[in-house]
């Protein structure tokens, strides 16, 4: 009986270890077709670079605030030059400029560039596309306000400024002076023309932009034949999009996301030094704001060192006054206010601003309290929340609203706003990037900051004749406003993108907003 069993035993074994066998074999196969299939679907497309970055170019129109930097990251826009890596303004369209005397110079044009619809890229069209700008675009004219520009011959032109011996090819650098033809009107991609490497074939707002390459570009040519540039505007969808693998750059990082990107991770991080400050920029029209005092004390208030730690994972340094983030005007970092808090300052100012601590922890005056609402967008999240807890702490009720930069747009038209962060850049012509921030018609000057002193030495400076007369009075301008705190300067915004290993040719860059796509890219398999 017993050897019976272990007959059928070992016969149930052999026949479950055939079918088993079988099964195997079959389901082996269906494993390595699927694995075929999976293959050939996530084979690497070495023909299309794909972008993901927090927003894309509002519109189609270069003269928009929020669209030139971003067509000439994607390779659209052109400008007459272009800052390199190095920080030098180097010749793009333009073949090469001349200085002639202490107020003119001559910029050569390229006979061969043209736009995307044929036209000639010649001295009419270019001034007309610089006077565009000059009338449209208010974040442009600072940089072409002191400028004239008149044709010499077809392929060159004539620039005269109120200033003497200032950089022009820098001030032509600016991104927002995409050269552009006046004679479309840019409301969907049949009706735009640019001159860059790659043409606009779709743009849905807000979602993606896609380009293919322009077969007749004057330059060097890409070899990659299409561009996709898609919005991912929530900040952890932008890390998940990165460590896929699925795009070539992924832009706007968060620092405090550096430690998923791990060597196993399919794309390295590109951290640069930025030249740029994040500001919280206060609405003047506000009557608690119109207090010097009451801005003093919220400046006071921060402590700059544990914002860098706990808003940027201690990437930066401290920033007091706005141009402090540029290299040459470092000395002045942190005038005023220091790096860090004085909350006995700060109290100070709104007792005598008559805001009055009460029981609860919270200032009031004639019955109101001292609110402050501060929006935030973008990766400023942690650093909107960490100064909400150091302004909680002098008695203010302070609120941090996170959310789509279209929200601060909307709350500015309105009016409806206390405050919020945003971060420019301070590399440039430093003239016409201050008179943006303060001048009373300056594109930044969001709060409408009006103050004769400032003015008055705007008109000295645009007077200066040498580059020591204007750095002396920038310094004066920018520790001055530091005092009167129209706006609260906190510290550089760190740029993070992330490159996916596949990717040759990419070059970092301290203004690697306008600097990803270039003709040596390319996509290994």
């Amino acid at each position: 009986m017993k050897k019976n069993l272990l007959l059928l035993i070992a016969a149930t074994m052999i026949t479950a270890l055939c079918f088993s066998g079988c099964g195997s074999q079959e389901s082996s196969s269906a494993a390595n077709n699927e694995n075929e299939e999976v293959a050939a679907t996530s084979k690497v497309d070495t023909n299309t670079f794909r972008i993901a970055s927090r927003e894309i170019a509002a519109s189609l129109d270069t003269t928009d605030s929020v669209s030139g930097d971003y067509l000439v990251n994607v390779g659209a826009g052109e400008l007459l030059f272009k800052i390199d890596e190095k920080g030098a303004a180097q010749p793009s369209l333009a073949e090469s400029i001349e200085q002639v005397s202490d107020t003119e110079w001559t910029i050569k044009l390229r006979d061969n560039a043209k736009f995307w619809s044929g036209k000639n890229v010649d001295a009419d069209a270019v001034i007309a596309s610089l006077e565009d700008s000059r009338e449209k675009d208010l974040k442009a004219l600072p940089f072409i306000e002191m400028l004239t520009f008149e044709k010499a011959d077809d392929y060159s032109i004539k620039v005269t400024s109120t200033q003497k011996d200032i950089d022009v090819a820098l001030n032509l650098a600016y991104f927002q002076l995409v050269i552009h033809n006046t004679e479309f009107d840019y409301t969907d991609v049949d009706n735009c023309d640019y001159t860059g490497m790659y043409k606009i074939t779709e743009y849905i707002p807000s979602e993606k932009m896609v380009l293919a390459k322009n077969e007749d570009y004057w330059g060097e040519k890409p070899s990659i034949e299409n561009v996709i540039n898609e919005q991912i505007d929530d900040e952890q969808a932008r890390v998940l999009a990165a460590l896929s693998g699925e795009y070539n750059v992924v832009m706007n990082i968060p620092s405090s996301s550096f430690e998923q990107f791990t060597e196993d991770a399919p794309m390295y991080l590109s951290p640069s030094e930025a030249t740029n400050t994040e500001t919280i920029y206060l609405n003047l029209s506000q009557d608690k704001f119109k207090d010097k005092n009451v801005r003093q004390a919220l400046s006071y208030a921060l402590d700059r060192e544990q914002l860098v730690v706990l808003g940027e994972e201690g990437m930066g340094s401290p920033v007091t006054t706005w141009i402090g983030s540029n290299p040459a005007y470092a000395d002045i970092k942190t005038e005023v206010y220091g790096k860090n808090a004085d909350t006995d300052k700060a109290a100070q100012l709104l007792d005598d601003a008559g805001w009055e601590l009460a029981d609860d922890g919270l200032r009031y005056k004639d019955g109101e309290v001292l609110s402050v609402n501060l929006m935030t967008w973008g990766v400023d999240q942690a650093l909107g929340e960490a100064i909400q807890a150091q302004w909680s702490d002098i008695g203010v009720d302070a609120q941090v609203n996170y959310g789509d930069y279209s929200l601060i747009e909307t709350a500015r038209e309105s009016g409806e706003w206390d405050c919020f962060i945003e971060a420019w850049t301070t590399f440039g012509n430093v003239t016409a990037l201050l008179k943006g921030q303060y001048s009373t018609e300056g594109g930044g000057n969001y709060g409408g900051y009006n103050d004769s002193k400032v003015n008055e030495l705007f008109d000295q400076l645009d007077a200066a004749e040498s580059n020591e007369e204007r750095g002396k009075l920038i310094r004066e301008i920018s520790t001055y406003v530091a005092e009167d705190a129209p706006v609260i300067c906190i510290c550089p915004r760190p740029d993070i993108t992330a490159v996916n290993k596949n990717v040759e040719g990419f070059t970092p860059h301290f203004r690697q907003f306008e600097n990803v796509v270039n003709p040596n890219l390319v996509i290994n398999e």
